[in-house]
């Protein structure tokens, strides 16, 4: 049986009150307080897992219950701690390899410390697979709503990130989208970005700090960043356009889904599991999806594939496309598009597309 671990943790309180419905209507402070003094623990049992080589596999979610403000502002050697803590159960358990998922994987140089720590526990971000479905995902929503990539403008919101910028590469490379701006808050970084895309595909991409100013006028945005959500608000974008918000906490704002019927936003980084795998959690999703993170885990435990994968803040190409055709191999497909977690529907795609002919006249 292979076997692996998985950390979750809550983005706000409607995952803690799913989870724990008698913290409805707590005040969010004495909530976090709670959440800060409870240790690691295992919170599911993943079941169901057959591999394609014939074996089986299993895994375990393990919470490491802090939001995401509390992994970024609280003491780093606390944060840590906890985290390690987390580690230790995954081993208790038998893992061979372990997904750091969400803001687990911010902490500690992108996972390189807790790696170094426990060298004989295998680990990675997810964020490779991640990448990966949010580039197919939004190549199929770009089709579906009639935006042709080459003759695009593409926005990317945290380009100097480890998701961000492989996305802007492809985009460079693969997908040569018209245009490419990068949007982050540290030019230095950006301006990295900049060149080592220039000097490998030949193309000229612009940077800018300015979320407002750098989307305005994009026709495709994607947005990866480690903020705390909702950077992206519903007059920064132009009509017409499409969003694809890896971010969790989502980077756009929820009232763009009323007030932007305009703009088609999708979820990135969602995958359909095989039938027949039992996740044994809510995470708030339709049954039979999960995220692209711990999609990269699963299939590299059911690989047989214990190593280190996505550790660090760089991606490689070729493992961003080599997990995705190992994910489909084990059976995981892209899941369906959902924006603000539901499900898109025609009618929302019609209303974009007669937006970007109105805009064109």
């Amino acid at each position: 049986m292979r076997r692996f671990g998985f950390f979750v943790h809550p983005l706000d309180m409607r995952d803690v009150v799913r989870i724990a419905p008698q913290a409805e209507g707590k005040r969010k402070p004495l909530v976090e307080k709670i959440l800060e003094w409870t240790p690691p623990h295992e919170v599911a049992h993943i079941t169901g897992l057959k591999c394609a080589d014939g074996e089986e596999a299993e895994g375990w979610f393990i919470g490491i219950t802090l939001f995401p403000h509390q992994f970024l502002e609280l003491p780093k050697d606390f944060v840590f701690q906890r985290i390690y803590e987390g580690a230790l159960i995954a081993k208790e358990k038998g893992a061979q390899i372990l997904g750091l998922g969400g803001y687990s994987s911010v902490i500690g140089k992108g996972g390189v410390e807790l790696q170094a720590l426990m060298p004989d526990l295998p680990m990675t971000s997810g964020n490779s697979c991640t990448t990966a479905a949010a580039l197919d995902a939004t190549a199929r929503a770009a089709e579906r709503i009639g935006i042709r990539i080459s003759e695009a403008k593409v926005a990317v919101v945290g380009g100097s990130g480890s998701i961000g910028s492989v996305c802007a590469k492809i985009f460079a490379a693969n997908e040569p989208a018209a245009e490419i701006v990068l949007i982050a808050r540290n030019q230095r970084r950006l301006e990295k970005v900049a060149d080592d895309i220039h000097a490998e595909t030949g193309k000229k991409v612009t940077t800018c700090n300015s979320v407002k100013d750098g989307i305005k006028d994009a026709d495709i945005v994607i947005s990866a960043t480690s903020s705390s959500g909702d950077i992206i608000k519903a007059d920064y974008m132009k009509s017409g356009a499409l969003i694809c918000d890896v971010s969790l906490p989502h980077d756009v704002c929820r009232e763009v889904a009323s007030l932007r019927p305009d703009v088609l936003v999708i979820e990135g980084g969602l995958m359909q599991i095989p039938e027949g795998v039992d996740l044994n959690y809510n995470f708030g999703f339709d049954p039979g999806i999960a995220l692209a993170c711990m999609t990269e885990t699963m299939v590299l435990c059911m690989e047989g594939r214990f190593e280190p994968y996505s550790i660090g803040r760089g991606l490689q190409i070729d493992k961003v496309r080599e997990i995705y055709k190992l994910a489909e191999r084990q059976g995981f497909t892209l899941a369906g598009f959902r924006s603000f977690e539901r499900l898109v529907t025609d009618e929302m795609i019609d209303s974009v597309i007669k937006a970007k002919k109105q805009r064109s006249c």
